[in-house]
């Protein structure tokens, strides 16, 4: 679950919901996308506290993660700009079960669990304008300081909302400040068609 707002301490529950005790690191990494929208991680030991970094969850139970803010250089030279992070919690083995059983050959599912952090300043917003199309795609260009929520632009393009006009597994997404982002265009016969009248 993402989350984002003004404060400078962020707070995570993680439940356990196995029969079995389960471990994790807990890390921050700076976020970048590339075109295609696929993450670019870089890992971060400054820009946040994270208390505890490791956490063992008994069986059916939850426990809580606090993130702290704590800026960074990018921070400082441009206070105005949103900085986007992931907030990752890799599982590591544990064996803390008291009853001995004797050892069998097993698979173990490795959970790692991903989140939306973003650091953004007040009155920050988004700029949604097109870069360049083809037959194919469309490239989306966000010129403001804020990341833009595809699902809640209101940009037209040919009279007909962008949201129309790209692949709708495409539209819970993100462009980030300053990036363009190439989305693939809905098929023509799936283009709503414009309506002459609202009612």
């Amino acid at each position: 679950r993402s989350e984002d707002n003004n404060e400078k301490t962020f707070q995570y529950y993680v439940e356990n919901k196995t029969d079995d005790f389960l471990a994790f690191e807990i890390t921050v990494s700076r976020r970048k996308l590339d075109k295609k929208g696929h993450d670019i991680l870089e890992k971060d030991k400054d820009s946040f506290t994270i208390i505890p970094s490791q956490i063992i969850i008994p069986p059916h139970k939850q426990q809580s993660i606090k993130v702290k803010w704590e800026g960074n250089d990018e921070f400082y030279k441009n206070p105005n700009k949103e900085q986007a992070f992931r907030v990752v919690m890799s599982q590591f083995p544990v064996d803390l079960n008291k009853k001995k059983e004797k050892r069998q050959a097993s698979i173990q599912v490795v959970y790692e669990i991903r989140c939306s952090l973003y650091a953004t300043p007040k009155n920050a917003k988004p700029d949604l304008k097109i870069a360049y199309e083809d037959a194919k795609i469309i490239a989306l260009k966000n010129s403001g300081n804020r990341r833009a929520e595809l699902r809640k632009s209101t940009l037209i393009i040919r009279d007909k909302k962008v949201t129309d006009l790209v692949n709708p597994e495409e539209i819970e997404t993100v462009i980030m400040p300053g990036d363009i982002r190439e989305y693939n265009k809905k098929k023509v016969s799936d283009v709503p068609a414009k309506r002459s009248a609202e009612r």
